[in-house]
C-alpha cells in the first residue's frame, strides 16, 4: 500500500461505507422501473410519491433552470413524461442522497451546506459541458457531478484526524489534496466514493466518473464523462464555490480542453451560467413542500 496508511484503517474505511445508509427502497425501486419497457409514468410516479420529502425534491429539480421547461409541471406523472424516465431516475437519486451531501464536513472545512452548493455547481457545470459537447447521455451529467465528491463523506473522520499531515504533505511537495490524502491515509476521497457508488449498485459509468474525477487519463474506459466531471469540478473550485480544505493545487488534465473541443472562451461563458443557474437553484437546499401527485 502506498504511503502511511495502513490495512486496518483501510478495513475501517470499508466498515464506514458499510454503516452509510443504502439508496432508498423507493430510488432502488425506481432505477429498476425506468429499465422496465413495460413501466409507465404514472405508476413510477405513484412510487416516488410514497416518499413525501423526495417527490417534493424531485419536483424542485424537474422545475429547476437546469431542464428549462417552458412551464411549471406539478405533478409527478407530468414531470415523467416530459423528462423521460432517465431524468427521473437521476433526480430520484439526487433528491435522495440530499441529506448526505448537506451536512457539514469537517474534515474538509466545510460547513452544513458547502458540499451540496459544491457539489450541485459540479452537476450545473457537467449538464452545461456535455450539452455543449453534444454528449449522448446529457441526462446523466447532472448525477454524476452532483455525487463526484461523495466519498468525502466517507472519509471525512479518516481526513480530520489526519488533517494537519495531509495539508502540510500537501504543502511541501506541491501536490493536489487528494494525492496526499491518498499518500497519507492509503486511500482518498474518489476511490471511497467509487465503493460507495458500487454499494448503492450504480451503473458503472457512474461508479468509474466518481473514481476517476481528479485523474480522468487512469481511467480504463476513457469515457468522455469523466473529463466532463473533471472540468465542471475544476470549473466550481475556480470560482471558489463549497471549497474547503483541501483546495490546494488543484490541476485540470493537460489536453482536457482539446478532448471535449472547447476554448477559453467556452470556460469564461460556463462559469457565468454556472453562476446564473446556481443563483436560481438557492432554494433547492429549503426544506421541500408536501408533493401533488
Amino acid at each position: 500500500m502506498n504511503g502511511t496508511g495502513t490495512p486496518e484503517k483501510l478495513q475501517q474505511l470499508v466498515q464506514t461505507i458499510r454503516d452509510l445508509p443504502a439508496l432508498p427502497e423507493v430510488v432502488v425501486r425506481v432505477m429498476r422501473m425506468t429499465e422496465d419497457p413495460r413501466s409507465d409514468a404514472q405508476s413510477i410516479a405513484k412510487v416516488i410519491a410514497t416518499d413525501q420529502a423526495m417527490a417534493a425534491r424531485v419536483l424542485k429539480l424537474a422545475n429547476s433552470a437546469f431542464y428549462g421547461l417552458p412551464r411549471r409541471v406539478s405533478t409527478l406523472s407530468e414531470a415523467v413524461v416530459i423528462l423521460g424516465f432517465r431524468t427521473i431516475k437521476n433526480l430520484a437519486i439526487a433528491a435522495s442522497t440530499f441529506e448526505l451531501l448537506n451536512r457539514e464536513i469537517a474534515g474538509y472545512w466545510l460547513q452544513r451546506g458547502e458540499l451540496w452548493r459544491h457539489s450541485l455547481a459540479c452537476a450545473i457545470g457537467a449538464q452545461l459541458i456535455a450539452h455543449k459537447v453534444r454528449l449522448p447521455v446529457v441526462e446523466e451529467a447532472f448525477v454524476a457531478g452532483l455525487l463526484h465528491d461523495i466519498g468525502k463523506v466517507a472519509i471525512n473522520l479518516f481526513v480530520r484526524e489526519q488533517f494537519d499531515q495531509i495539508m502540510e504533505h500537501a504543502l511541501q511537495n506541491r501536490i493536489p489534496f487528494v494525492e496526499a490524502e491518498q499518500e497519507v491515509l492509503g486511500f482518498n476521497h474518489a476511490m471511497a466514493g467509487g465503493l460507495i457508488a458500487e454499494k448503492w449498485n450504480l451503473p458503472p459509468a457512474l461508479v468509474s466518473v466518481i473514481k476517476y474525477h481528479h485523474r480522468p487519463s487512469s481511467a480504463p474506459d476513457k469515457d468522455l464523462m469523466i473529463s466532463v466531471v473533471h472540468l465542471a469540478d475544476i470549473l466550481s473550485i475556480t470560482m471558489g464555490i463549497g471549497i474547503g480544505g483541501d483546495g490546494l493545487y488543484y490541476v485540470l488534465e493537460e489536453d482536457t480542453l482539446a478532448m471535449l473541443g472547447m476554448e477559453q472562451a467556452d470556460i469564461d461563458e460556463l462559469c457565468e451560467q454556472v453562476v446564473d443557474q446556481m443563483a436560481q437553484a438557492a432554494n433547492l437546499q429549503e426544506q421541500p413542500e408536501v408533493a401533488l401527485r
